[in-house]
């Protein structure tokens, strides 16, 4: 009979906390992290992000980054750059401005500035404007 290789689990983030809860516990004086506990804190990046692992075992969270295989500062060079880059290189379109004074003979005054899309009606407003009784 032959026997089958079945993959270890992984531990839980809680179950590796309490390892690391029991191991600064233990320690007699200041000691680098065993590569034991670390192994276990980079196997939880397959189920859980390095934040929330750094955060929960108390590590720093670069020097755990630094461990995950394939999430280090080299994979940003390893991406091929773009073969083609289109640019545009039309000069940016004008903000339309209009300004609008009227006054009629009564003394009534008003004025508009307006900035941006200046698709209103002119003749509309001035005939509103002069159109108005007393």
């Amino acid at each position: 009979m032959s026997s089958k290789n079945y993959p270890t689990p992984r531990p839980s983030l809680s179950e590796v906390k309490e390892q690391f809860k029991i191991w600064r516990r233990t320690r007699k004086s200041p000691r680098p992290i065993p590569d034991k506990l670390w192994q276990a804190a980079v196997s939880l990046t397959a189920t859980h992000s390095i934040s929330q692992i750094s955060k929960e075992l108390v590590l720093d969270y670069n020097a755990l980054k630094r461990r995950v295989p394939g999430k280090n500062k080299n994979t940003a060079t390893s991406i091929s750059p773009p073969g083609f880059i289109e640019l545009n290189l039309e000069p940016p379109a004008a903000v339309s401005e209009c300004i609008v004074e009227m006054q009629d003979s009564l003394g009534s005054k008003m004025r508009m500035h307006i900035r941006g899309k200046t698709d209103f009606d002119l003749l509309e407003l001035a005939q509103a404007f002069w159109s108005k009784r007393p």
